[in-house]
């Protein structure tokens, strides 16, 4: 009985007064997590929807419309938005800017203490984003939104104490997706599974951090790698005053599914891309710098013993927010010995005028392949207006080139000489342009066995075109080709200015992208040029008569067709009788 008197006690150490303050307090917070879990759907602020939608509204000078507006307390207080539509103006089509399922907006707790309100944070979960492009203005949509937003003072996001201005909210969205239209129409690329977070951490200054998958809806393109912008925007007078440090990378990818989401389709290159770019100035006139880069780059039908690269530096004066690109320049190494900063060095330099459209740009430095010209629209590249040029590079760079194509051509054979290249295009009115191309190469065979009288010959080589029209039509123009081996000049005599032609040592015919047509001014000739490129010897005739004409058209992936002209009798002239 004394031991149930103990344990009923009521002064026993179990049942002190500071325990059942504890236990009081467990007690009471239990009671006030359960009714801030149950309350909230009980408490309608479906009153306030419209006084948020139109607040909403006024800061972006767009319509808002929201479905529905629920309370929560935990773990944060703050609003769930149902439906977020942010609706567009006339100017820009009749598809929402912005439309999100659930848009969360967590409140300042220390700000319901003072009795106004602050958003410390705007999650969006999987928004999709239409930016539209003015294509008469070059304008986009939501210039008039930043426009609207960077005249509202703000305190910076990060602030820890309150002050007259609210403080900015961290914007942020997950799994978004953003499409772009040009006008009235959609355009196939867009950003996939995107992260975008919005935020200010200067009174006068914005950061932007954007990542996401680039995809083209007209093709299967998948594993199209990944793209991330991180940019800083200031406050200027008006929008196109306001100061820009962007830069973006384009992670590596391979070739296959980026030649699908630049060009469409699968154009048959194997190898890995990447890229990246920077853009400091204002939104008005900035400067543009970007590099490209293409490894490993070879055909999808075999894997070549040395694969080939491409490391391209561009440079441009930019207006209206990419609008336009002027003065834009862009070099080419071609040379192992050409470093890709000397390339960039030699682009900062002060370009000299362009040259004719048969000659290679004043301007370009031996080996470097350069790019030059003029997008007045960026979004249209019939308005463009390009030169490009390569001036005193080695055979043997269009040679490694070949051999990405043919596996037959000889490992050895490397070629004296040099190359130049010159290609244009002007434009000449809507949805027309002129355009050509000249390929000179003076290429130096070397000695091979059972050919000794062809070592060290010199052959010129010039491949030609021109055309006007259409733009869609500019890939289809065939180059002509004339080919011819110079004449030997007598010892001690100079060589004339203008090369001589070797009798029956030429070659002449057109390529495109399907097929080419070459005709042989002789057999010796054709065997000439399938010793040195087997390729072009493919079910040649064996037996040929002497001064024949040979012709070979030929698919590039198909077999060759060989037409043999045999000489014209000479024409036996009648003696004549003296009378």
């Amino acid at each position: 009985m004394e031991n149930e008197e103990v344990l009923h006690d009521d002064h026993h150490p179990l049942w002190t007064p500071t325990i059942r303050r504890r236990l009081t307090f467990v007690l009471i917070g239990a009671l006030m997590v359960v009714l801030l879990i149950v309350l909230p759907p009980y408490i309608s602020v479906s009153r306030y929807q419209r006084r948020v939608a139109s607040a909403m509204s006024e800061a972006l000078g767009r319509p808002v419309r929201i479905d529905n507006i629920q309370l929560h307390l935990l773990p944060l207080p703050g609003l769930t938005l149902s439906n977020f539509v942010v609706s567009e103006t006339p100017d820009f089509g009749s598809e929402p800017i912005l439309r999100a399922n659930t848009v969360e907006a967590r409140l300042r707790l220390a700000s319901l203490w003072r009795r106004r309100i602050e958003v410390s944070r705007i999650s969006l979960d999987s928004p999709s984003i239409n930016l539209v492009r003015d294509p008469q203005t070059g304008r986009w949509n939501l210039q008039r939104i930043v426009t609207q937003a960077s005249q509202i003072t703000s305190a910076p996001t990060t602030q820890a104490k309150a002050s007259e201005a609210p403080r900015f909210p961290y914007i942020e969205a997950t799994d978004a997706r953003l499409n772009i239209k040009n006008g009235d129409v959609k355009l196939p690329f867009s950003l996939k599974e995107a992260e975008f977070a919005l935020w200010l951490p200067e009174p006068d200054q914005w950061q932007l951090r954007l990542s996401g998958r680039p995809s083209r809806t007209d093709t299967d393109a998948s594993d199209v790698g990944l793209v991330k912008v991180e940019a800083t925007l200031g406050r200027g007078t008006d929008l196109s005053s306001a100061s820009i440090d962007l830069s973006a990378t384009w992670k590596p990818t391979p070739m296959g599914e980026a030649t699908k989401l630049v060009a469409g389709k699968d154009q048959g290159w194997r190898g890995e891309a990447s890229a990246s770019a920077t853009l400091k100035g204002t939104l008005n006139t900035a400067r543009l710098n970007a590099d490209l880069h293409l490894l490993s780059l070879h055909r999808a039908d075999f894997a070549p013993e040395q694969t080939a690269q491409i490391n391209a530096h561009c440079e441009a004066a930019t207006a209206g927010l990419l609008r336009s690109l002027h003065d834009l320049r862009c070099a080419v190494p071609t040379k192992e010995d050409t470093s890709f900063l000397a390339a960039i060095d030699f682009l900062r330099s002060e370009p000299a005028p362009l040259s004719a459209h048969d000659k290679p740009d004043a301007a370009a430095k031996p080996g470097v392949f350069l790019l030059r010209g003029e997008i007045p629209d960026t979004f249209s590249f019939s308005t463009a207006s390009m030169q490009a040029s390569l001036k005193d590079a080695s055979p043997n760079y269009a040679l490694a080139w070949m051999r990405l194509f043919s596996k037959r051509i000889p490992k050895n054979l490397s070629l004296g000489g040099s190359l130049n290249l010159t290609a244009w295009k002007e434009d000449t009115g809507p949805q027309s342009s002129r355009w050509g191309t000249t390929v000179i190469c003076t290429c130096t065979l070397p000695a091979q066995q059972d050919d000794a009288a062809n070592a060290n010959r010199t052959w010129n080589v010039v491949l030609t075109n021109v055309g006007t029209g259409n733009n869609s039509t500019l890939i289809d123009t065939a180059l002509t080709l004339t080919a011819y081996q110079t004449a030997s000049t007598v010892q001690g005599t100079p060589e004339p200015v203008v090369p001589r032609v070797a009798e029956s040592q030429s070659i002449i015919g057109t390529l495109d992208r399907n097929n080419y047509k070459l005709t042989f001014a002789s057999a010796d000739v054709a065997h000439v040029a399938a010793r040195y490129f087997p390729p072009l010897g493919d079910d040649m005739p064996a037996q040929i008569a002497a001064g024949s004409q040979l012709q070979t058209m030929r698919n590039w992936t198909g077999t060759p067709v060989w037409t043999v002209t045999a000489p014209a009798p000479v024409a036996k002239t009648k003696p004549r009788h003296r009378r």
